[in-house]
């Protein structure tokens, strides 16, 4: 595969990769693997190798899930094959949103009880969680994410320094090797939005864009955006006259950055470059309805330049479209071959994307183990909608044995193409009702009991 060759690839390897002596067993499906959807048939034997590893790390090193593993009488002396994986407790995606306040020293108390890594005494000095995530993340040297908040309270998931490495690997492997090629050395990055943040998509790509020197990465702004304005977007309400000046400022600046960004773009494709773009899909669609009324087109097909989104549509809900359509329009507006736009399915909580195939049909990648769940959380089939949960073994920081507020239908390959892997319907949807059914109080409950303890 060509990423074993050119700049690019070396120095994602140089940031991200590990020694071969240092791999676990997973990293043989992630750094040992060019293509991640041509693999071998008796691959899930390395999965399910992997998984045994990490609920055994996870069961011996994380205080909470040791906890909640003995509560359902479980241990590694139960896990020995994939037919014991749906035992596996796992914990619902609500619960990276479950520490007590705000208070940098409880975040540090909830993040000491339910983290598989040592993070050391507490020495921050601060008191804003935004501070607080700066320090956590030196702390690990690895990275912190969180979510939009859009519920009022965000989701916070720490990665150490290896769960860091395997998810930045992944990721450019996937977007910049999976979806064409061939990707030149002097490819152009862009994202309209800014990096200087810790909420997860811009976060992830403005660590991700390392690996391009500045002439070649492109944001919509270098502003900051930190957890107070994340908040005051996803809920529109401003209190005080600084919140609504820095909510003005910011509006403005993306909205300048969006007719900056199209003249970029202008003049990339002015200059014959190959182009990434990547974003959540409602801004490309909202820059699409700006071209629209200012009669801009592109030929970004010409360079062989390609696009990626990810996120889903968010508050956007109302405006969503088909996958197949918003290729469509991307071909007409952006001139870039619908083969050469995917839309990835991916959880902030999960280390790995599901990119969807020509056909509209998002691939898994073979270290992650899905499950689809009925109502009673028990296993359901092939084919059958319900539940996505699934048990990630690339994560260390935490456990990465995680159920989804996502109802979705899992096929045992794609009907469309010769790709290896299990896949998603290209249709996912939120469920009604958020967290699975009782699991999330009784999380808190043992949590709560640690912590006072």
């Amino acid at each position: 595969m060509q990423e074993n060759e050119g700049i690019l690839w070396k120095k994602a390897n140089e940031m991200f990769g590990k020694p071969r002596q240092q791999w676990k067993t997973v990293d043989e499906m992630i750094y040992g693997v060019d293509n991640y959807y041509n693999t071998a048939k008796d691959s899930y034997k390395i999965r399910n190798k992997s998984i045994i590893e990490a609920f055994d790390f996870h069961y011996k090193n994380n205080l909470f899930y040791n906890q909640f593993c003995k509560h359902r009488k479980l241990s590694p002396s139960n896990i020995k094959s994939e037919n014991d994986f749906h035992k596996i407790p796992m914990i619902p995606d609500s619960f990276f949103k479950d520490y007590p306040s705000e208070n940098p020293m409880d975040v540090y108390n909830w993040l000491y009880q339910v983290s598989s890594v040592e993070i050391g005494k507490f020495d921050f000095k601060g008191k804003k969680l935004q501070n607080f995530l700066e320090w956590a993340e030196r702390r690990l040297k690895g990275i912190v994410l969180h979510s939009s908040g859009t519920s009022g309270k965000f989701s916070i998931m720490f990665r150490d320094s290896d769960t860091m490495k395997r998810l930045f690997h992944i990721l450019i492997k996937l977007v910049m090797f999976h979806i064409t090629k061939p990707v030149s050395d002097d490819i152009h990055f862009v994202y309209p939005g800014t990096p200087k943040t810790y909420l997860a998509m811009g976060h992830a790509l403005g660590t991700a864009s390392q690996i391009f020197d500045d002439e070649h990465k492109h944001f919509l702004t270098d502003r900051s955006l930190n957890m107070e304005i994340v908040r005051l977007m996803s809920s529109g309400k401003a209190e005080g006259l600084k919140q609504k000046l820095e909510l003005a400022l910011l509006i403005k600046a993306m909205a300048k950055g969006q007719y900056t960004l199209l003249n970029l773009l202008q003049n990339l494709e002015k200059n014959k470059k190959q182009i990434v773009l990547i974003s959540f899909p409602f801004q490309v669609w909202d820059l699409m309805d700006i071209m629209d009324k200012k009669g801009i087109k592109f030929n970004l097909g010409d360079t062989n330049s390609f696009m990626a989104t990810a996120g889903g549509w968010k508050i956007y809900s109302h405006k969503k479209v088909t996958e197949e359509e918003f290729a469509r329009r991307v071909e007409k507006m952006f001139g870039i071959p619908k083969e050469n736009y995917r839309d990835a399915y991916g959880m902030s909580e999960m280390n790995g994307l599901a990119l969807s195939c020509e056909e509209r049909y998002k691939h898994l990648t073979d270290w992650i183990y899905p499950m689809v769940l009925d109502d009673e959380m028990e296993p359901l089939g092939f084919g059958e909608w319900g539940r996505f949960a699934f048990l990630d073994p690339a994560g260390y920081g935490y456990p990465g044995f995680i159920m989804s507020g996502d109802k979705v239908r899992l096929l045992e390959k794609c009907p469309k193409c010769n790709k290896t892997g299990i896949v998603l319907d290209s249709e996912i949807k939120r469920i009604g009702g958020a967290e699975a059914r009782g699991c999330g109080n009784l999380m808190r409950n043992l949590l709560a009991e640690k912590l006072t303890s």
